[in-house]
C-alpha cells in the first residue's frame, strides 16, 4: 500500500520532533544565542519596523532576548494569537501580559492587531524545512491560512523567515497545494534564502 502524503509528513514530523527533543540543553542553549545574533545582524541590514516572532514551545528555539533589544530599538514585535482556525498577530512588547491558548502557547493577552499583510518581516516557527524552502509545521495549517495570499503573490506581504535548528532540515517536503513557501531560513549556521 502506498503511503499517502499526509502520513508521510505526520512521520516526518514525528521523526524531527523527536530529535529536536533529543538537544542537550547546553546545545540548545548555545543555537538559541547563536540564532539570536544571526537574527539581530540580519535585522541590523533591512529596515523593517513591524516584525511578527513567536514565543518558544515544545523545543522551539527561543528568540525572547533578541526580541528585547529589537523592541528597545524600536521594532514593533507582534506575537501570533490563535483566533478559533484563524490567526492573528498581537503587539507585544517586553513584560506584556501573556495568556496560554488551547495548545498551551503563550500570546499577549491584550493590545492592538496587526494585518498579516501589513507586516514586514515574519519569523516562523518549524518542525521541519527543505533545501527548497518548504515548510512543515505543526499539521493545523495556521501560518498556510493566514499568509496564503503569499501563494499567489509572493510580493504581496512579508518576508516569510523560518527558524529552526540545522538538523531540523531534510532532503524534501512532500508538499501540498496549499503549502505557504518560506523566503528564507534561519538556523545557528545563518540566513538560508530561498527567495528575496
Amino acid at each position: 500500500m502506498t503511503e499517502t502524503p499526509d502520513a508521510r509528513k505526520q512521520a516526518l514530523r514525528t521523526r524531527v520532533l523527536e530529535t529536536r527533543t533529543a538537544l542537550h540543553p547546553h546545545q540548545r542553549r548555545r543555537a538559541d544565542r547563536q540564532i539570536a545574533s544571526h537574527l539581530l545582524r540580519v535585522l541590523g541590514e533591512r529596515d523593517c519596523v513591524d516584525l511578527a516572532a513567536f514565543q518558544p514551545f515544545r523545543g522551539e528555539p527561543d528568540l525572547t532576548p533578541a526580541l528585547d533589544v529589537l523592541a528597545e530599538a524600536g521594532r514593533r514585535i507582534w506575537l501570533p494569537v490563535v483566533d478559533g482556525r484563524d490567526m492573528r498577530f498581537r503587539r507585544w512588547q517586553p513584560g506584556s501580559a501573556m495568556t496560554k491558548n488551547r495548545f498551551g502557547i503563550p500570546e499577549p493577552a491584550e493590545g492592538p492587531f496587526r494585518d498579516p499583510k501589513r507586516l514586514e518581516i515574519v519569523l516562523t516557527p518549524l518542525v521541519a524545512f527543505s533545501a527548497t524552502g518548504m515548510r512543515l509545521g505543526m499539521g493545523a495549517g495556521y501560518y498556510d491560512r493566514a499568509f496564503d495570499f503569499l501563494r499567489r503573490d509572493p510580493e504581496a506581504g512579508p518576508w516569510l523567515v523560518g527558524v529552526a535548528y540545522a538538523l531540523q532540515q531534510v532532503d524534501s517536503l512532500p508538499a501540498d497545494p496549499w503549502d505557504v513557501p518560506l523566503a528564507a531560513v534561519l538556523t545557528e549556521r545563518g540566513l538560508q534564502v530561498f527567495r528575496e
